[in-house]
């Protein structure tokens, strides 16, 4: 069984208490966490000095904070020290002092925790139970937040490469702060300080049992605002503007006064592999980009996010039920500075709840590490991640089988359901308005009479395919096709005869296409294009034939016709092996139509095309 203790540090004699009641425990199977909100390092100096006298040979492992959590309640600028006794699980600790490469630091981690210098084989013997080390159940890991330059580190792929090496383990923590100031962070362990690293502990049993959770609360709001150009965690605009425009337009010129602070109110909410993730800006640059800590692409799809109480509460009895099912004898809260600036007094609503599972510690952090169900370990902003632990080894440890209780009065809890309403209000309006703009612009891209794609929309698509093959060096086919004698079949049949064949033939030549990235529209009167991505001069040619005798094949009479008794069409094709930067999509497509004219010229019904190597 875990035993879990929270000291509320300022002297040494604060310490004394815990270790008269445990005076020799192993320190192989016990655990430091320091959470400080002081951030000078003389002061943590004078603390580990403490720590390593009071608890001789303890693994400890410790960040700066931007406030702590202590026993379930917000503290700042204090120091909260855990301490957790194990009775069967193993401590493994490392202190990385670089933090340059963040891949390299986290396979440096891996390896350092393996225990390597411990024989895997050799099983130790203690209350009776034999245990062989393994893979650790949890990896608690703290890295420093700020670069020399003032920007944030985005440890994702120090996560990444920590989880390839162990993807059975849940790997918990955050980025140390520094109160706010956004100037300089640390990590420690018992012999050093570092304001470029990491530290992590690693936690290795059999009978340990580890859960995870998180908190977001933050809810997409508004429309989709598309990222139109990014380089990495710089984002240059956003719908075609520059982020400080788009800002004040949506948010108003208070919020832009207060950049980047009051950007943490409004995050831009990201939707990637089905988890939605939070992100505000960390800078504002005087071309009026933004700095992000995750990075964006262009092309992807952001809404401004809001979060208050209301929905705050229901995050907490939702992370509340999904832990409370499983063992729990110690917990730790690592949550985000920016909820605790945005939420006040209200982010209690979440923390309060964790300390009815077990003793609660923690630390509001500059980004926290959480491993996810999708098989990642994800670094997280603007969200409260909770990690529990507990021992089970002849008995289960008790499961807390009460509800949440009410943390609101009656007054609170109805305004809160007031909030949740007119959320769902302004959500539900902006989806349906959302709804009706694609609905528009589906029809703007739409040729009314055949439901292909108009000369518009093709010209858009063309020249964005045209530059994407010009990229890769991949081939590009186009395929030109005319209904022959049309103007014929209109004089002799009428108008609406005449639309009712545009649309049979504008169906079958949509059929005829094998492939989602091929793309056929309405050129104009009775012409249609085809784009064929990748596709050679073979390939260009194979379904252009394919097309002129699917409509063939429709037999749709044409009795004035001097090629044959039923409509039938001829098609151009032209195909490059690569595009070089002298071509242009115009002449691409003059290219294309004179092989039409050629295709007309002998005879009609038929196929001609050209390929340039």
């Amino acid at each position: 069984m875990i035993k879990s203790f929270n000291i509320l540090y300022s002297q040494k004699s604060d310490l004394f208490d815990v270790k008269r009641r445990f005076p020799n425990y192993p320190s192989e199977k016990t655990l430091i966490q320091v959470f400080s909100g002081q951030i000078k390092k003389r002061q943590i100096e004078r603390l580990l000095h403490d720590l390593k006298d009071v608890f001789q040979g303890v693994p400890i492992i410790g960040t700066t904070t931007a406030g702590e959590i202590f026993d379930g309640k917000v503290v700042e600028k204090t120091i909260v020290v855990n301490i957790s006794f194990f009775e069967f699980t193993t401590i493994q600790t490392t202190l990385v002092a670089q933090y340059d490469d963040l891949w390299s630091v986290g396979k440096t981690l891996a390896h350092d925790l393996t225990g390597e210098h411990r024989s895997p084989q050799a099983p130790s013997f203690y209350g009776g139970v034999t245990v062989t080390p393994t893979n650790p159940q949890a990896i608690i890991v703290f890295g420093c937040s700020i670069k020399k330059d003032g920007l944030k580190i985005d440890a994702s792929p120090m996560l990444t490469a920590l989880y390839e090496e162990f993807p059975q383990t849940i790997i918990a923590g955050g980025q140390a702060g520094d109160n706010g100031n956004g100037i300089i962070s640390y990590v420690f362990n018992a012999d050093k300080i570092v304001d470029h690293g990491v530290v992590a502990a690693s936690l290795s049993g059999k009978y340990l049992s580890v859960h995870n959770s998180y908190n977001l609360s933050w809810v997409p709001i508004g429309k989709k605002l598309t990222i139109t150009k990014a380089a990495g965690p710089r984002v240059y605009s956003i719908d075609d503007r520059a982020p400080r425009e788009l800002y004040q337009y949506y948010l108003g010129q208070e919020v832009v006064d207060g950049l980047p602070l009051t950007a943490a109110d409004f995050p831009l909410v990201i939707e990637r592999e089905g988890i939605p993730l939070a992100i505000h800006a960390l800078g504002v640059n005087e071309d009026g980009s933004f700095d992000y800590i995750h990075s964006f692409h262009s092309g992807e799809q952001v809404q401004f996010g809001f979060c208050h109480s209301g929905l705050l509460t229901l995050g907490a009895k939702k992370t509340f039920n999904e832990l409370r099912v499983h063992p729990a004898q110690a917990a730790f809260v690592y949550s985000c500075v920016s909820r605790k600036w945005i939420l006040g007094q209200d982010i209690n609503i979440e923390i309060a709840p964790i300390s009815h599972l077990a003793p609660t510690a923690g630390f509001f952090a500059y980004g926290e590490y959480f491993t996810h169900p999708i098989g990642k370990c994800l670094l997280f902003s603007q969200t409260m991640t909770v990690l529990t632990l507990a021992e089970l080894n002849y008995t289960k440890a008790p499961i807390i089988t009460t509800d949440l209780k009410p943390f609101l009065s009656e007054e609170e809890s109805k305004q809160l359901k007031t909030l949740r309403v007119l959320h769902r209000l302004v959500e539900t309006s902006a989806k349906e308005i959302e709804s009706m703009n694609n609905k528009l612009a589906e029809m703007a891209h739409q040729d009314c009479l055949t439901r292909l794609s108009n000369r518009r929309y093709f010209d858009q698509k063309f020249a964005e395919e045209f530059n994407r093959a010009q990229r890769s060096q991949e081939p590009l086919s186009v395929v030109m096709i005319d209904i022959d004698k049309f103007k014929l079949y209109n004089d002799t049949y009428g108008h609406v005869k005449g639309d009712s064949c545009l649309r049979g033939v504008a169906s079958a030549l949509k059929k005829s296409l094998q492939r989602p990235g091929d793309f056929v529209a309405r050129y104009g009167g009775e012409e249609f294009i085809c784009i064929l991505p990748n596709t050679d001069f073979e390939g260009g040619m194979f379904l252009a034939e394919k097309m002129r005798q699917n409509i063939s094949k429709l037999s749709i009479p044409h009795g004035t016709s001097t090629v044959s008794h039923h409509v039938t069409i001829s098609l151009g094709v032209l195909s490059l092996d690569k595009i070089t930067e002298h071509m242009t999509p115009t002449e691409m497509i003059v290219m294309c139509d004179q092989q039409l004219y050629s295709a007309k010229d002998q005879g009609r019904n038929r196929v001609c095309g050209h390929r340039i190597s």
